[in-house]
Parts: structure tokens; C-alpha cells; sequence
């Protein structure tokens, strides 16, 4: 071997192979052990994670120090990323350490290799004091410390230019017992050389000599460093030419800290020399040594040399990470011009147009200029406004202001508010709070008080939360919270006097001393805002100060008292003209709020069993003269006990007598007109007429609510009838009628409706979701041309703000689809082209499927080929691609095959395109073509995408499918052999299926693929589940298995799991952005990082979208998250069903009924769209929209038009919760809802008269309600409902509801004893509720004259037993304790009282 390395054969891929080691250059060290073997920290620490326990205390230390474990592992992930760590992560690690007062050995020596070079940020003072502190304390905790700890210390101490003797540290090792080796002299040679004494250098070589031990290429590169800061760079040369002798090749090292030597010198032809001759030598200088050399420039003052060496640099993969890193060196040592030369050099992304700006550019940067204090604020200030300016970071103010909180530097951060303030940025109260917390800690009181006053002056003012949170709690810590002297110093600094005693009132409630703040109003007299009435119950709960509490509760209520600071719902009384133009009073209410607080003080009473406090507070405000209104005691009287004290009673009685203070009844303020039902203003208008009144306004409320509810009769009436009174209608209300007639399919009537607003105002136009309406009615009545004349009248107006793209963008695509399937395709081309050309929807492939269709719909795929060629050099969109692809497939069209793969490729790249080519085949069963697609050279795992593909077949429960693809993609370079395999496991368990499941542990053993302890783990638990003998050692689960959330870099390692290497992934990449954007709660960030990752050919798991959508449903954003479900459901996936469900769920709270549907055309999974719940939140959309009439007309013709065939799907789509949620909304729809009940139980489906029957019998209508269950329930097999009924009775409290009903049940066949027993259970528990305990009991006699004892739920029963008990008497049964497995859940779950009528 030796001889072939020498020969000049392999000359050629050395070389090579040289340069690529060269210009890539190495990357981070992680967290690596250095011993003999040299394992990395990846596979080493993941085996010692699993396997190392401590020795003493497993039981109690186990779990922190698997926490601590985990910790590292992270921290060497973020070391392979960006080359640092942050010091608030070592130290949280430091500190579990103290707490657990143990440490492994492993675990110590990871963590000292975090103080040194890897925390960037921190000056190396910080840096040293950290690794002392370890140090110390891991030998206070006798942590056995080897040689590779103290060789670890060194390390640190060199990287932080920490001055220590090398004799003394020797000495302390023999001291300790512990035999240096080599490393550890190679390292007290840097030391010397660091300080540039050769002679202490010399001496540790010589003694290395002695002992034999090798001198490697570290010690050279030591001594050109020593001979350097001896002033002798000479001898520096020269020690290059004693390595040749040596036998030993100079490397990139040695040059780089020639390099470093003459930067220090400042000596330009040095640095010159340096980078020639290591270009000579074939070596290239990587980009991390060049900005050393830069550091060493600025940090001893040779600026004017810096471009020389900044001219090389390379800016290779991972020059961002060490830009990052040396620009905090730089700035720590107050070279913050040079830091900025650096960051200019870095790539940072701009804002071009149409594209997303980069918030977060630079924000590193600034912060740290910021943090380190090294850098006058007004270069700050200018950094910032570059960054503006250059369009990089529109939000770096606001970063430096944050940064300055965050650090504790309160004067950079006013005067950073300062410059905001001038550039006409937003200040908020809580920018100010962090910094009244650190001059509380310093306990400067004065500078509370300034800093109010800064508050003031940038017009900022102090709030109530600001004084009770933050300046008074940091007064109150330092012992300087004097009440006189506090509001003097507040007064001065500008906060009125009211507002600061409401705030020390509201502190003093906080701390429970109520007696001061009674004694503070009794010399301030102030109001005392109402919001603290809460407090106020609670303070009273906790200190039992009656007197005080009371004062304190006038004064809340004294109108008397002005109060120039009280919030809006504090203002006096005042007067109010009502819409009919009538003078109502509106009154603020005092009884009310006396109420409200004694209602608090009730409930709290009750639940802490301490009647004897509301009695006293009764009695006290009987006294002082404190009344509440009858509504309000009848309010407390509801929450008190039964057999509550009759003092109390007596005492409420005489509060609500209406004989004290404050008597008047407050009159709540009506509500607008706009927000009343139709039966409400008819009512009004009745009252109205009565007296003679003005009705204009109402009439013209009414015929609004007709029209919003569909009650076109009514609404015809009343326009009638105004129009005979001359009362005009306004645009709006025209608008309205026309669709109202498009929502009844009365097109000439909204076409008349729509001319007489033309005539009048010639300039108004419809807006976009009604007019693309009006032109899907015209449509379906044959009249396309009209459609176009319709658009084009309308479209040229701006989108209105509170329009949905998304709503629009499905009315856009219903009205294309119909035109196209009805032969207008020319027409519905002309209609888009139209809202293409003016914005109403952005292309999308949605509103192109039509005209793809239409084509494919009459087998023409030639014309549907150019439809779609077109479409993608227009639009760069591919609709409908896999269907034309499948159909090339089976058609074994080559040609157009090949067509369709170019045009994909120009829109989506060539991964992408190839990944959709190969599922087609694998789809229409041609696995060997399939497989040659595959073996594409260079084709790389795409395994985002693959991952989906997989999930979509299992969902589709397509298992051949799968079983194809995993087979054909399996050697895939960088494939995640372990995804594929989990998904096919999941299929075959999801049916069932033991053999097969089984069978895919043989295979990977076939592919010499080591599953994961998760495989294992499931599918053991499976084989057991099965009856069937496990094969293999089932793995301990001591972690949680890694979840599909979970990325690959941060999975934990398990006890026997094979060591996997990190998967490093850069910090740069917008992957990993939109991670961390999601972590951030910064939606806007990812939804641009999403689009970014989709554009580069990658794709988010389904976990990560489902993160993304959830979090932009809570944050408001429902639009965004919309959207992103459409695109994920239109590519064949969908989020998770929670949060799929959650989406639908918050589209119907809001009555968006259009995108609700929009997502229903792709939820082709029955069993997902029982799930989801679909139907019923479907009709709960329309039902908030007003639209309740549309849901009936569906189900009329539905039922009417559907074929026998497809009766089983007709049932199950049926919204039965819906149905009840028309009726309880709104009952006089009772009729159609019986219409088409019979139909359905005509065709054999007896649930929606099921739903009606529990209607009826819930609003006491028995006899309707009898006719119904004789009719059709008596005898029907399908599943009798009855929970609705229920329900309505808990929430009643109806016990004699439940009596009729279980008169019903007693009789109807088939019904089980568990479902009986929760009637019965509901029952009882209402009895309990009412302390009718004796009852109760009959009941419960009277059930088991049928039923068994364990047909009832233990806890009802147990409640009843005490009741009886508490009464002095015997309780006559025993209660035993039930079991809650599989087969109880399983009777209960076919019991007939299941939750399905309530979904």
C-alpha cells in the first residue's frame, strides 16, 4: 500500500482530493472526545446517552440528568450548524448540575468545552469565570476528572487568552495523581507561545524529547505563533523549513498563523508573502483563518490593511456562520467599523420586487453592538438606518431597542425610544417595564420616578398596570414605598394624583392590605375604577377586612367624586339619543357593579364554605348604605346553598329592598338595530306606531333583517309598503335585495333590482363576491355572454378589505367550471382573462382545472395537452398534470409524456417533476418504469416529499401502491429508509394485517437496513396485540419515541438504538428559518420561508404545515391558513385532523361557508371526513352566515335526486347536529325540516326525523313529538338518539323532562341497559344538584327495578350516597368500584345515546 501511495499513478486523485479538502474546508468541531479512538461526539455521545447512568442515586437523578443529556446533545447540533453556542444554555445546564448535585464524567467534559471559543458573544473575562466556576464545583461535587478534563481546561484557557503558569498547572497534576500526555504539553507549549516566551516553550520540547513522545504539526504551528509575538518572524519562517526537515508538509495551519503573525505586525508585504506562498504550495486559505487575520488587523490597530486580506476571501459554504462569529469577537473588542466591513461582505437577502422583504437582516449585528456596550449609540442609531434604508431590516430600531431591555442598559434604551419617537415609530407602555424592573433591583427610586417621566414625555402614559406591576412592587422590594412621598415623586414627574392613588389602591388589594388603602381614599378622595371590583372580592376573601372593604366599595360607586383619569366604562352619567330619536337615560350602574362584586364575594364564599364572611359583608353594607338591584340578589340567591343560613337571606333582603343609598335602576343600553333579530324590530315597530313615532329607521332595519334572513315575502311586503309611504331605500339595501334574489335563484327580479340602483347611482358598483354570484346564477340560466357583459361592468373597482381571496377565488372557480362543463368555454376564458387582468384572484391552478377538464371530459387530450402547455408558459401553473399524466401512462404515449415532464420541469425543476413521474407510474401499476426513473444518475432522496406520498397512499389505504414505492425507491442516495418503512408498517397494522406487517421487518433485514427502536418498539406491540410471537428483543422505551414532528437533528437516542450521526442542517437555509419563524410565532416570516423552501424543490412535512396552520389560525390570520390548507389538499395531503378540524371549526364559528366547501371537493376520504366532522360544521357555517334556508333547499333536492345506490353514503352525510342547530335557532324552519325528514324516511333513513323528534320533545311539543317516534322510530333498526334531549335538560335542570323521556326508552326494543343508565345517571344528577337527595333515591329504587347497579355511574352514585349520609340517614346499597378498560368503553360506544346526534 505504501509503495502505491508513493508510485505516480494515484498522483492525479490525491491531488484532487487534496484540493477538495482544501477549498471546502473544515467545519465546526463538535463536542468531540479526543481519545484514542477518535470518535466523534454523534455516534459516542449517543451511546453514552442511552447506556451511562449514574452511580449513586438512580432513582432520583435519572430523569435530570436524561434532561441534561439531552441538553448536550442539542448544544453539539447548534455547534455542527453555526460553529456557537450561547452562554444562557451552559448555564442553564450549570445550574440543573448544581441542582442535581451530580455530573458523569462525559457529561462534565462536554460542558467545559462550551467556555471557550464556542460562546463568541461573551467577553473571554465572562467566558473564564464560567469555566472556573465548573471547574470548582465539579470538584466540590467529586466528579472523577481525568486527563482529557484538564486537557479540555487548557483548551478553554488558551481560547480565552487566560494567563496562567504551566509549571504550576503540571504541578497540581502530580499533585492530583493525574499523568499528563501529549496533548497536554502541546498545549502549555501554546501557552508559552501565546505570550511568545520560546525559552518556556523550548523546555516543555525538550522534556517531550525525553519522554519520546511524537511532536506533531499543532506544536509548529505553536512555535511561528511564539517566534511571532517574540518579534523574531524570521524564525517564524524558518520553523516551516524545519518541518520540511522533519518530515513534515506544511498545511493551511501553518500558513494561517504566519498569516496571523504578520496581521498582528502590521505587515502588509508579510501578509502578502504568506498568501503567495500558500497558493505555491497548492493550498488555499480558508475563509475562517482569513477573518482571524482580519480580527488580528483591528485588534491591534492596522485598519488600513484589513481590505488586503478581506479582498480573499472566498465566501464558501459556512462563511456566513464565521462572519457571524468573529463580528461578535470584533465588537466585544470595540472594532465595531471592522465588524460592519464584515457583515457587508456577508449575503444577506434584499428585498427585490415581489419579493418578501427580510426582517431579520442584520439583527444579530445590531443586538450585539447593543449588548456588548463597546459602541456609541449614535454608530448604532447609523447602523440601524443603513439597514432601513438599504431595505435589509425595517425593524432594527426595534431590535436595538429589545436588545438594550433584554441587556439591562436602560439609558442606550430611552435613547434609542428617543430616536424612534423622532422617526414616527410606535411606542408602547411595556418597553418601559424592563426598565423600571432594573432600577428597582438597584433600588434608585428617584430613577423610577424619571423614568415615568420619560414615559410622559414621549406621550406614553402610566398605566394602572405600569404603577400596580412594576413601579410600586419595585419601590415596595427596596422598602421605599411611602405613600405621601410616592405620589409626590409621581406628581412631579408628571402622573396626576387620582390616577396614582388608583394605582397604590390597586397594589395595596394585591398585597392584601385593604385597611391602608382605605385610609389612603380616606385622604385622597378619588373613585376607585370598577375593574378592580374582582380584586376587591378577592382582598376581602383573604383579609376578612369588612369596614375596609366596604369604604373602599363606595368609593368605587360614588358618582359624586370626579375623576379625570377614569376609563370609558367609568364615565358619568350622561344621555344618549336612541335611534328613534327618543332621550334615554343611560346610567352608569352602581348596583350593578355592588352586585357583580357580592355575586364574587358569594361564589367564593360558597366554594370555601365561609358563609359567615358574606353575612358579615352584608350586614356592613346595610349600614353603609350600599343597595343592589333585584336582579343582582336574585343573581347571589341562585349561587347560595339551599340551606344556606336564613340570617344571610334576611340580610340580602334588605340590601335589594330598594330603602338604601343608590337606589336606581340602572337601563341597559339597547342594542343598534343592525344587531336585532327580525321579530325584535317588528315588535319596535309595533311599539312605535303605538305611540305615533317616527318608523323610517326601523322599517328600514326590518327589511334588512328580512333579506339577511332569506324571508323574501316578508321583505317584498315591507318594500311595498315603504315604498307607498315614500320611505327611500339606500344603495345598500339594494345590494342586499339583488342577492338575496341570487341566493333564491330569481334571476330577473335581482337583474330588476340591479338596474333601478344602476339608474339612480350609475358609479356604483357590486362588489366581487356578490357580482361573481349574480353571474353563476346567469350562467345556469343559459345567458354566458350576458356573464361577460356582467364581469367586465363590474370588475374595474379596487378588492374591498374585508373581502377573502380565498372566498373569492372559489366563486371564481364554480362560476369557470359551470361555463366550461356547459360548452361556454370562449366565455368563461374571456371572464377570467377579466379578473386576472384587473386582481380580483391570483392565477392559480384551481381556476385553470376547468379548461383542462373541459378537454379531457371529451377525450381530447391533444387539446387539453395545449390547454395545460399553455397555462404553463403563461402562468408557470400545471393544473391538473397528474391526471394527464396518468392518461399518457395508460395510453403508453411517450411522447406526450415527455412533453408534459419539460413543461413541469420549467415550472417546478427537475427533482420535483422526476418525483411526480415516478409515483404516476407507481400509481398506474408500471413499477419497472418506475424503477428506471429512479435510477436517474445523480437523482438525490427528496424525503419531505416522499414522506407525504407515503402518508397519502396509507390514508388512501392504496398498500400495494406503497409497498411499490418503498420497493423501487430504495436505493435512493440519502433516502430515509426508516420513513419509508414506518409507513408501510402503519399500513399493514391500520389493516390488520400481522404477516405483512411482519414481513417488512424481513425485508429491511434483506435491504441490511437496522431498523430504528421505534420500528421495533411498534411493531412488537403490534405482533403482542396480534396473539403472534415477536421474533425479536422488543427495545426499552425509557424516551419518547421520536414523533414525525420531530426533525431528524434533535431526535434523542434510545438505550440499544443504533447510533445515527447528526444531521447538520445550515442555520442559512430556509428550512431551518422556518423552524425557527414558527418558533418565533412569526407567521408572516413563514409563510415566505415556506414558499421559499416550496420554490427550491423542497417540501414541509405535514407536521410542520399543521404547526404553521394552527398557529396562523390563533394569531387571527384565518385567509393565510385557508389557503395553505388548499395548496396542501390540492397536492394530495392535508394537515393533521386536529388541526384540519380546527380550521373547519373556526370557518364555520365565522360563517365562511365558501372555502368550507372549498376544501370539500378534496376530502375524497369518507372515513376523514367523518373525522373532521365535516357535514354538521358545513351546515354550522351557514347557519352563522344566515343562510340556513340554503342548507334545507340542499337537502330537499339532495334526497330527492340521489340514487338508491348511494342511500349508505346519503345517510352518513347527513348533518344531524346541524339540523338541531336550525331548529334551535330557528324554529319556524320546523316545517321543511319535516318535509324532509319524511322523505328520508321514505327512502328507509329515519336520523333526520329522529332529530326532529328530539326537537320537539326537548321544547315540550310531546304530542307532534309522539306522532313522529310512532311513525317512523318505534320499529326502525338504525340508532335511536336521545343525548340532545339530554343535554337540554342538564343545562334546565329539567328533571321531568327526563321522567317523559324514560317513559319513552322504558318501551322502545332493543335499547341497552348502559344507555338507559345514563338517563337515569342525568336524572339523579340534576335531584343532586337540587339537594332533592331523597328523590334521587327514588329514582335510583325505581331503576333497578330493570337495571343492574354497574349500569350507573359510580360517581352520581357516589354523590347521591353522601347526600343521603349528610342527612342522617343510610345509604341502602353498596357501590363498587368499575373498571374503565376496553370492554366497558366498548358497550358504552354502542349504546343508542351516542354522541353522534350532538356532533
Amino acid at each position: 500500500m505504501a509503495s502505491l501511495l508513493r508510485s505516480g499513478s494515484v498522483s492525479s486523485i490525491f491531488s484532487g482530493l487534496k484540493r477538495v479538502l482544501t477549498t471546502r474546508g473544515p467545519r465546526y468541531d463538535s463536542l468531540t472526545l479526543h481519545s484514542g479512538q477518535g470518535q466523534p461526539l454523534c455516534p459516542t455521545l449517543a451511546r453514552l446517552l442511552s447506556a451511562q447512568r449514574p452511580v449513586e442515586n438512580v432513582s432520583t437523578t435519572s430523569q435530570a440528568s436524561q434532561g441534561i443529556d439531552r441538553a448536550l446533545y442539542r448544544i453539539d447540533t447548534d455547534i455542527r450548524r453555526t460553529g456557537r453556542i450561547y452562554l444562557r444554555d451552559v448555564e442553564d445546564i450549570f445550574s440543573e448540575i448544581k441542582t442535581l448535585k451530580h455530573a458523569s464524567s462525559t457529561q462534565s467534559l462536554l460542558l467545559l468545552r462550551c467556555c471557550g471559543s464556542l460562546v463568541p458573544e461573551e467577553h473571554p473575562e465572562v467566558r473564564n469565570k464560567l469555566v472556573q466556576d465548573i471547574w470548582n464545583t465539579l470538584q466540590e461535587l467529586g466528579v472523577p476528572l481525568d486527563i482529557s478534563h484538564y486537557n479540555t481546561l487548557l483548551r478553554v484557557y488558551l481560547e480565552n487568552s487566560h494567563k496562567f503558569s504551566p509549571t504550576e498547572f503540571l504541578a497540581q497534576l502530580e499533585k492530583n495523581g493525574v499523568e499528563p500526555n501529549r496533548v497536554t504539553y502541546q498545549r502549555l507549549i501554546s501557552r508559552y507561545c501565546q505570550e511568545g516566551d520560546i525559552e518556556g516553550a523550548t523546555k516543555i520540547l525538550e522534556f517531550m524529547k525525553e519522554k519520546q513522545l511524537p511532536v506533531g504539526e499543532n506544536i509548529f504551528n505553536a512555535l511561528i505563533t511564539g517566534h511571532a509575538r517574540a518579534n523574531d518572524l524570521e524564525s517564524a519562517w524558518a520553523v516551516l523549513d524545519v518541518m520540511h526537515s522533519s518530515g513534515l508538509e506544511p498545511t493551511t495551519d501553518s500558513y494561517a498563523a504566519l498569516l496571523i503573525a504578520h496581521a498582528e505586525a502590521g505587515d502588509a508585504e508579510g501578509l502578502s508573502r504568506t498568501l503567495r506562498e500558500c497558493e505555491a504550495a497548492e493550498l488555499t486559505m480558508h475563509d475562517h483563518d482569513l477573518l482571524e487575520a482580519v480580527y488580528s488587523l483591528a485588534t491591534h490597530g492596522h485598519h488600513v490593511l484589513v481590505a488586503q486580506v478581506m479582498d480573499k476571501l472566498h465566501r464558501q459554504p459556512g462563511y456566513a456562520q464565521d462572519a457571524m462569529n468573529v463580528i461578535y469577537r470584533l465588537v466585544n473588542a470595540g472594532c465595531h467599523e471592522t465588524a460592519h466591513q464584515i457583515f457587508s461582505t456577508m449575503r444577506v437577502p434584499y428585498a427585490g420586487e415581489g419579493q418578501p422583504q427580510a426582517p431579520t437582516a442584520g439583527a444579530f449585528f445590531i443586538k450585539h453592538l447593543v449588548k456588548s456596550g463597546t459602541t456609541p449609540m449614535i454608530k448604532v442609531v447609523e447602523y440601524c438606518q443603513d439597514l432601513k434604508e438599504k431595505g435589509l431590516n425595517p425593524l432594527a430600531l426595534e431590535q436595538a431597542l429589545n436588545s438594550a431591555l433584554t441587556n439591562g442598559r436602560p439609558e442606550e434604551a430611552l435613547f434609542l425610544m428617543r430616536v424612534m419617537k423622532e422617526e414616527g415609530c410606535s411606542l408602547r407602555p411595556h418597553y418601559f417595564w424592563p426598565i423600571f424592573l432594573h432600577h428597582g433591583k438597584s433600588g434608585d427610586a428617584q430613577k423610577l420616578y424619571d423614568t415615568a417621566k420619560h414615559m410622559l414625555s414621549f406621550g406614553i402614559p402610566v398605566t394602572i398596570e405600569t404603577l400596580r406591576h412594576y413601579i410600586l412592587p419595585a419601590l415596595a422590594a427596596q422598602g421605599l414605598l411611602d405613600t405621601n412621598g410616592t405620589i409626590g415623586g409621581l406628581k412631579e414627574a408628571g402622573v396626576p394624583v387620582p390616577f396614582t392613588v388608583s394605582g397604590i389602591v390597586a397594589f395595596l388589594l394585591d398585597t392584601q392590605e385593604p385597611v391602608e388603602a382605605a385610609t389612603l381614599l380616606s385622604r385622597y378622595r378619588v373613585r376607585v375604577r370598577s375593574v378592580l371590583r374582582r380584586d376587591l372580592a378577592d382582598s376581602y376573601m383573604k383579609s376578612g377586612q369588612t369596614a375596609a372593604i366596604v369604604t373602599i366599595l363606595g368609593q368605587m360607586l360614588n358618582h359624586s367624586q370626579d375623576s379625570a383619569n377614569a376609563d370609558r366604562d367609568d364615565r358619568e352619567a350622561q344621555k344618549v339619543t336612541d335611534e328613534d330619536g327618543e332621550n334615554i337615560p343611560r346610567e352608569e350602574g352602581q348596583q350593578d357593579i355592588a352586585a357583580l362584586f357580592l355575586l364574587d364575594v358569594a361564589i367564593q364564599c360558597q366554594r370555601n364554605k365561609r358563609s359567615e364572611k358574606l353575612l358579615a359583608l352584608l350586614q356592613e353594607m346595610e349600614q353603609r348604605g350600599i343597595g343592589i338591584s333585584m336582579e343582582g340578589g336574585d343573581a347571589v340567591r341562585k349561587r347560595l346553598d339551599p340551606s344556606v343560613d336564613a340570617a344571610i337571606l334576611e340580610a340580602l333582603d334588605k340590601v335589594c329592598s330598594g330603602n338604601l343609598t343608590f337606589q336606581p335602576l340602572p337601563r341597559e343600553p339597547q342594542e343598534p338595530y343592525s344587531q336585532r333579530s327580525a321579530r325584535e324590530l317588528e315588535q319596535r315597530l309595533q311599539e312605535l306606531q303605538n305611540k305615533n313615532l317616527p318608523t323610517h329607521v326601523v322599517q328600514t332595519a326590518l327589511l334588512v333583517a328580512y333579506i339577511r334572513g332569506k324571508e323574501v315575502e316578508n321583505a317584498e311586503t315591507l318594500r311595498k309598503k315603504m315604498e307607498a309611504e315614500n320611505i327611500p331605500l339606500g344603495t345598500g339595501v339594494y345590494v342586499l335585495l339583488v342577492d338575496m334574489y341570487v341566493g333564491a335563484g330569481e334571476l330577473e327580479k335581482a337583474l330588476t333590482n340591479l338596474e333601478e340602483l344602476m339608474a339612480r347611482e350609475p358609479d356604483v358598483k357590486l362588489n366581487h363576491y356578490k357580482y361573481l354570484r349574480l353571474a353563476l346564477l346567469m350562467a345556469q340560466q343559459g345567458r354566458a355572454q350576458d356573464v361577460v357583459k356582467l364581469v367586465q361592468h363590474h370588475v374595474e373597482q379596487e378588492s374591498s378589505s374585508g373581502e377573502d381571496d380565498t372566498v373569492l377565488a372559489n366563486q371564481a372557480r364554480r362560476l369557470l367550471e359551470y361555463m366550461t362543463e356547459h360548452s361556454a368555454l370562449q366565455s368563461a376564458r374571456q371572464v377570467l382573462d377579466l379578473l386576472l387582468a384587473h386582481k380580483v384572484v391570483t392565477p392559480s391552478t384551481l381556476l385553470f382545472n376547468p379548461f383542462v377538464k373541459a378537454h379531457l371530459t371529451n377525450d381530447d387530450l391533444e387539446s387539453a395537452l395545449g390547454e395545460f402547455e399553455s397555462i404553463c408558459q403563461t402562468h408557470r401553473l400545471t393544473p391538473l398534470k397528474q391526471e394527464l399524466t396518468t392518461r399518457c401512462i395508460n395510453l403508453e404515449d411517450g411522447e406526450r409524456l415527455q412533453k408534459i415532464m419539460d413543461l413541469s420541469i420549467q415550472v417546478h425543476g427537475e427533482l420535483n417533476s422526476l418525483y411526480d413521474m415516478v409515483f404516476a407510474f407507481v400509481e398506474c401499476g408500471k413499477v419497472h418504469q418506475a424503477r428506471k426513473l429512479v435510477e436517474t444518475p445523480g437523482l438525490r432522496a427528496f424525503n419531505g416529499k416522499l414522506d407525504q406520498k407515503c402518508k397519502w397512499l396509507r390514508d388512501m389505504g392504496k398498500i400495494e401502491e406503497l409497498a411499490n414505492l418503498v420497493s423501487v425507491t430504495k436505493d435512493i442516495f440519502d433516502i430515509d429508509r426508516d420513513m419509508m418503512y414506518s409507513n408501510l408498517l402503519k399500513a399493514y397494522m391500520k389493516k390488520n394485517d400481522p404477516d405483512k406487517a411482519l414481513g417488512v421487518w424481513t425485508n429491511m433485514q434483506e435491504d441490511n437496513y437496522q431498523p430504528s427502536d421505534n420500528f421495533l418498539i411498534e411493531l412488537g406491540q403490534f405482533l403482542q396485540a396480534s396473539g403472534r410471537k415477536v421474533p425479536f428483543a422488543i427495545p426499552h422505551q425509557e424516551a419518547a419515541p421520536k414523533s414525525e414532528a420531530t426533525p431528524k437533528s434533535e431526535a434523542i437516542p434510545q438505550k440499544e438504538a443504533t447510533p445515527q450521526p447528526a444531521i447538520s442542517v445550515s442555520e442559512s437555509t430556509p428550512l431551518e428559518q422556518f423552524r425557527q419563524a414558527l418558533k418565533k410565532n412569526d407567521w408572516t416570516a413563514a409563510l415566505d420561508l415556506k414558499k421559499q423552501v416550496e420554490e427550491s424543490g423542497g417540501h414541509l412535512t405535514i407536521t410542520a404545515c399543521s404547526d404553521l396552520v394552527e398557529g396562523l389560525i390563533k394569531a387571527g390570520k384565518l385567509n393565510e391558513a385557508t389557503n395553505t390548507v388548499l395548496a396542501m389538499v390540492s397536492a394530495d395531503t392535508h394537515p393533521n385532523p386536529r388541526v384540519f378540524k380546527f380550521l373547519l371549526l373556526t370557518l364555520a364559528g365565522t360563517g365562511q361557508v365558501e372555502p368550507i366547501q372549498a376544501l370539500e371537493r378534496y376530502i375524497t376520504d369518507h372515513s376523514l371526513k367523518r373525522r373532521l366532522n365535516y357535514d354538521n360544521l358545513l351546515c354550522t357555517a351557514y347557519i352563522t352566515a344566515g343562510r340556513s334556508e340554503e342548507v334545507l333547499d340542499d337537502l330537499l333536492k339532495t334526497v330527492k335526486d340521489v340514487p338508491d345506490t348511494k342511500l349508505e353514503e346519503l345517510a352518513q352525510n347527513f348533518p344531524r347536529g346541524g339540523i338541531l342547530g336550525i331548529l334551535e335557532k330557528h324554529p319556524n324552519h320546523l316545517t321543511q325540516v319535516l318535509e324532509i325528514a319524511e322523505l328520508y324516511a321514505a327512502r328507509g333513513i329515519t336520523s333526520p326525523a329522529n332529530c326532529v323528534w328530539m326537537h320537539l320533545f326537548s321544547t315540550g311539543q310531546h304530542d307532534q313529538a309522539n306522532e313522529i317516534y310512532q311513525k317512523h322510530l318505534k320499529t326502525s333498526t338504525s340508532l335511536f338518539m336521545f343525548r340532545n334531549i339530554m343535554n337540554h335538560a342538564e343545562k334546565a335542570g329539567d328533571a321531568g323532562l327526563l321522567a317523559s323521556l324514560m317513559k319513552v326508552l322504558e318501551n322502545h326494543p332493543g335499547l341497552s341497559n348502559q344507555a338507559k343508565g345514563l338517563v337515569y345517571n342525568s336524572w339523579i344528577g340534576i335531584l343532586c344538584n337540587r339537594s332533592q337527595f331523597e328523590e334521587g333515591q327514588q329514582v335510583l329504587d325505581s331503576a333497578l327495578q330493570t337495571l343492574h347497579l354497574s349500569d350507573l355511574s359510580t360517581r352520581v352514585l357516589t354523590r347521591l350516597k353522601e347526600g343521603i349520609e349528610e342527612a342522617g340517614k343510610k345509604f341502602p346499597y353498596t357501590i363498587s368500584i368499575k373498571e374503565s378498560g376496553p370492554l366497558r368503553q366498548a358497550a358504552a360506544s354502542s349504546s343508542s345515546s351516542s354522541s353522534s346526534d350532538s356532533d
